[in-house]
Formats: structure tokens, C-alpha cells, sequence
């Protein structure tokens, strides 16, 4: 190449910038000349993919796994490292044992994080292991090396999904390690040992898993947290805590769910987010709603000022479960202040309905209907001004070639006029048999 039909070397960066996706052009720019190596590589090692391998025939374990072969790479050519900022652990390959995961098995992976110092997102993403399973648990050993490993690291972001701690004291030694992140995801992660913990034996564990150097240290201002888990309770006292390494008065983004033992522990932790702006609450099918109609102990929406988008998920069982009392009286705890407007401008109300039994009455089903009225009302009231979307979505269980319950839902909606009036109003279906 003449030097007269050189670019400037930013220009070339630039261009190869747009290729961040496409690996097999990445890797031939990378073989053009020097100057192209560095760019090349920045976005072929940026998000790094752990799969694994099923065990061999006549072992229990594979030999050449992907995450020795990188492991090797990194020993030979150490500066790889600091190109790769985000780690995905991915199970594909579940055989028996049914709580096989490959990561418990590979001895070189703790020592593999610890070569990643420029990790900045961690991700574990194990599947579903369906009714009859468990959660993805690590041994000791492994949970300790790669817990060790983690506390090295300056994430930004951490996923877990599918996952079981074997003890409040791992669960708090996993957080610990979450200084600076910005995005945390517990996504079905339970915690297997205990069904309650004192303040005193809370306090233990985290003095157990805290240095006098760590406890000096600013707390990590979190932005988007995801909470679902069948031990939020114990969760939720452990990220109050005042040695948690979380500040929740940063937050602004929040996906929760309740079940009908964690409800007054949400209560809690919803005083401790003033600052939150987006709000999705997806609630358990045995939660008892006409246990909470009293307006202390209801979600206190006053608290939540900047919130412009709030979402809910539940069950309407007819006969059975009616969630409509509840949500009004949740949303008539928003202030109606002129000095201080309502932002909220977003709605969403996610209902999964089924074939009602033979013995709802017409008088009952008419109570229910009264319900979606009283909403009605009260969403175009002054209060809820700003508000420029109310998207209703119900997820069918009906049937097979039984239309009752979409019939059901089409009078629910009848009974949203000011809404629709106002033109905020979206409805949407789908099948979830």
C-alpha cells in the first residue's frame, strides 16, 4: 500500500470497529498487518463463551475442553487477557447425574478467572432442570476456588440464573465480591440450607466474610437488580444488611418477585429504593391478596417518586384468586400532591386466566367485573396524568378448542371504557398451552 493511499491509523480502527460482530472478518483484518491486530482482537475476545464439553465414552470428565484450550492460550500470550471484559458460562450439555455442570468438573476454570483482570460482566447461565430437578449447586472446593477468584475482580455486572447456594455465608462471600457492579441478576437463584436467619447469625456471616479493608471501602451504587428466587426473604435481609456491599438508594431498575412467604421482606426493601424509575413485580399464583388489602400493607407507591414504569404479573383464578382489590388499593397509595406530580407513565398488568370451576356465580363474576371498573376510574383520575400507556396482556390457559377464557378476558376489557376513551389503552393475547 502507497503511502499516499494511507488512512489515518484512528480511521482504521474506526472502520474495523463496525465489524464487531462478524468474527470471520475480524479474523482475516487480524492477519493483514500489525497495526490491525490490536482492533481486531479488542472485538474477537471482548465477550468470551464458555460451553463446555459432555464427558467422554470411558471417562467422566473431557480432555481438551474449551476452557483449557483458552486457559492455554492466555499462558502462552498473557495480553489477551485485558481484551476480554465479559465472561458467559453456559451449561448446553446436561447428562446424568441430573446437577452435572461441567464448571464443577474443570479444574482449570478458577484459575482461569484469575487470569482475567480486565473482567468487567460474569455471567452463569444454567437451564431450567425442570420439575422434578434442582438448581445448579457447586461443591466446596469448587465454590471456594472460584469464589476466591471472584473476589479479585472489579465486575460491572453479574448474572447467576438457575442456581442453588448451599448457605447464606456463600450467598454473602458471592456479593462481597460486588464493589462496583452496576447490574446484578439473581434469576431463580435459591439459597438451600435455612428457612430463617437472625439478625445475630446474619451479622456472624458477614463478619466471617468481610475484611477490615473491604469494610472500609464505598459501597457499590447498583442500578438494575433482578430478584427471582424462593428464598428472597433470606435474600432480601441479606442485601439490607448494613454491611452489604450494595447501596439500594442508587437503584433504578428492579424485577421482583413475591411468593406468599417474602412479601413483608419486599415491603422492606421497596422503602430502600427512592430513587427507583422502573418497577416489574411478578407475583407468585398462591399469593393471598385478600390477606393485604389493608393499606399498611400494601406496596406504598408514595415512596417510589421517579417511578415511571410499573409492571405486574398475576394470576386472575376466577373463583379463586382475584388480584384486581389488591392493585387498586396499591396504586391509590400514589399521592394525588399537585405540588408534586405523578410521573408514572407506564402501566403494565400481565393476567394468566383459566376456565373458571362450575361454582362461580353470576353475582361473583359481576363482583369481579365491578373490580376491572373500579381500575378503570381510578387510572384516569388527575393523579395519573402523565400516564401514556396502560398495556393489558393476558396469557390464556384455556382448553383446547375451549374459548371461554378469552370470552372472560373480552369482558374484563368491556368494562375499561375510560381507558380506551383516553386512548392509553393496548391489549394484547396469547396461548399458554
Amino acid at each position: 500500500m502507497a503511502d499516499g493511499d494511507r488512512l489515518l491509523p484512528e480511521l482504521y480502527d474506526y472502520i474495523i470497529d463496525f465489524l464487531h460482530d462478524d468474527h470471520l472478518s475480524l479474523r482475516v483484518c487480524a492477519l493483514v498487518c500489525r497495526s490491525w491486530v490490536p482492533a481486531s482482537r479488542c472485538h474477537l475476545f471482548n465477550h468470551l463463551k464458555l460451553t463446555g464439553s459432555p464427558p467422554s465414552p470411558t471417562r467422566t470428565w473431557a480432555e481438551n475442553t474449551q476452557c483449557r484450550r483458552i486457559f492455554a492460550t492466555i499462558r502462552s500470550s498473557p495480553h489477551i487477557a485485558s481484551y476480554i471484559h465479559k465472561l458467559s458460562v453456559v451449561e448446553t450439555n446436561v447428562v446424568r447425574p441430573s446437577t452435572y455442570r461441567w464448571v464443577n468438573g474443570e479444574i482449570t476454570f478458577p484459575s482461569l478467572l484469575q487470569k482475567l483482570t480486565g473482567l468487567r460482566e460474569l455471567e452463569f447461565h444454567f437451564p431450567h432442570p425442570g420439575s422434578a430437578g434442582t438448581k445448579v449447586s457447586w461443591s466446596t472446593m469448587v465454590f471456594r476456588d472460584i469464589s476466591d477468584a471472584m473476589s479479585t475482580m472489579f465486575l460491572n455486572s453479574l448474572v447467576l440464573r438457575q442456581f442453588s447456594f448451599n448457605s447464606v455465608g456463600d450467598f454473602i462471600k458471592i456479593i462481597d465480591s460486588c464493589r462496583r457492579v452496576k447490574t446484578l441478576q439473581l434469576d431463580h437463584v435459591d439459597i438451600a440450607t435455612v428457612t430463617h436467619i437472625s439478625p445475630t447469625t446474619l451479622d456472624q456471616f458477614f463478619n466471617a466474610h468481610s475484611s477490615a479493608q473491604i469494610l472500609e471501602e464505598k459501597k457499590a451504587e447498583i442500578e438494575n437488580l433482578i430478584l427471582r428466587s424462593n428464598s428472597s426473604y433470606l435474600i432480601i435481609q441479606a442485601l439490607l444488611h448494613s454491611r452489604s456491599p450494595l447501596d439500594l438508594s442508587c437503584l433504578r431498575s428492579l424485577v421482583i418477585s413475591i411468593t406468599p412467604g417474602s412479601y413483608s421482606n419486599v415491603l422492606d426493601f421497596l422503602k430502600s429504593t427512592p430513587g427507583l424509575e422502573k418497577l416489574e413485580i411478578e407475583i407468585d399464583q398462591e399469593f393471598d391478596y385478600d390477606a393485604y388489602l389493608d393499606p399498611k400493607d400494601t406496596i406504598d407507591l408514595s415512596l417510589l417518586p421517579s417511578l415511571r414504569s410499573l409492571s405486574f404479573q398475576s394470576s386472575v383464578l376466577l373463583g379463586r384468586t382475584e388480584p384486581l382489590p389488591w392493585l387498586y388499593t396499591t396504586l391509590s397509595t400514589i399521592p394525588s400532591d399537585s405540588s408534586k406530580p405523578n410521573v408514572l407513565e407506564e402501566l403494565f398488568l400481565t393476567c394468566i386466566v383459566d376456565k373458571p370451576p362450575p361454582s362461580l356465580t353470576n353475582q361473583a363474576f359481576d363482583n369481579i367485573l365491578g373490580g376491572w371498573r373500579n381500575l378503570d376510574d381510578l387510572l384516569i383520575q388527575p393523579t395519573f396524568a402523565a400516564m401514556r400507556r396502560f398495556r393489558l396482556d393476558f396469557a390464556i390457559d384455556n382448553p383446547i378448542g375451549d374459548e371461554t377464557v378469552e370470552m372472560i378476558s373480552q369482558e374484563f376489557i368491556k368494562q375499561l371504557q375510560n381507558l380506551r376513551g383516553k386512548g392509553v389503552l393496548e391489549v394484547d393475547y396469547c396461548e399458554v398451552r
